[in-house]
């Protein structure tokens, strides 16, 4: 089976190396991630304590040698306290999901699993880089370091929500608004709202309110202020409601700013996704 090669590089890592700290927070960041991928695949959802035996020997790495230049280490599926050969080839399947990540956190790895890569970098001296590849193309991706302002998470926000309001609580004023392939927002109301509430069950509904979020960018929960009635999914699309509102975005194909030259579309999506947390 091919090798993962987990580089550390930097300007001062081939005369001075890494803090031995670093190289293992390292190693065992990418063990983490192929353990939880192992469990992403076998439906196993991870609780406290020890995991499983089985999901320790069907998702152990390997340390097999090291490269000159840059620190890079070679790690490969360990085979040796494997028993026997599982038929759902759970940790094969789960270290080339790791081989052949593009890097992005909307890829095709599940959101844990890349939460624990984009993790490792903040355990190492910032003038560090982290990559991840194979053999094909060593240094294939670079596991990006993740910034976060410290007053987004937990702060209340304001809010303009749209989706179906379903589950209605009325004893304890909870509910929740679905919004499409996004899953769905626990809301919070006041007995202010008891009748509207009670009205509105199950329907397309507009939301106003202030909430927070949590540690990953995703709403924990909104505080209802206002909610109306919105536009009944069965309703036919009305052009010129839509063209009279004045928040409506319309796409106009010669107001489109475009590119004087060539430019570096990775770099650019970077600097997009940096910006969002901000």
């Amino acid at each position: 089976m091919n090798q993962l090669y987990v580089t550390l590089e930097g300007q001062r890592v081939n005369d001075n190396g890494v803090p031995v700290d670093g190289f293992v927070a390292a190693l065992e960041g990418v063990q983490d991630a192929m353990r939880l991928m192992v469990e992403h695949l076998a439906g196993q959802k991870r609780g406290r304590g020890r995991r499983p035996q089985w999901i320790r020997e069907e998702s152990m790495l390997r340390m097999v040698g090291t490269r000159n230049g840059s620190l890079v280490a070679e790690l490969s599926l360990d085979s040796s306290t494997r028993k026997k050969v599982n038929s759902e080839m759970y940790g094969e399947r789960a270290f080339r999901a790791l081989q052949r990540w593009d890097g992005e956190e909307d890829s095709g790895l599940p959101r844990e699993v890349t939460d624990r890569l984009f993790a490792i970098p903040n355990k190492l001296p910032p003038d560090v880089r982290l990559w991840l590849g194979n053999e094909d193309k060593l240094r294939k991706v670079e596991v990006r370091r993740t910034i976060r302002t410290r007053n987004r998470a937990g702060a209340l926000e304001e809010t303009h929500l749209y989706g179906w309001l379903k589950a209605v609580n009325w004893d304890k004023r909870r509910a929740q608004l679905h919004r499409y392939s996004e899953g769905f927002v626990q809301l919070r109301f006041t007995s202010s709202l008891d009748e509207e509430m009670k009205r509105l069950a199950t329907q397309y509904v507009e939301v106003q309110g202030r909430g927070k979020f949590n540690e990953k960018d995703q709403w924990q929960y909104v505080s209802v202020e206002q909610i109306h009635d919105a536009r009944g999914w069965g309703e036919p699309f009305d052009l010129e409601t839509f063209q009279s509102n004045s928040e409506t975005k319309v796409f106009r194909s010669d107001e489109v700013v475009r590119a004087s030259q060539p430019f570096d579309v990775d770099e650019f999506n970077r600097m997009i996704r940096e910006g969002r947390n901000v």
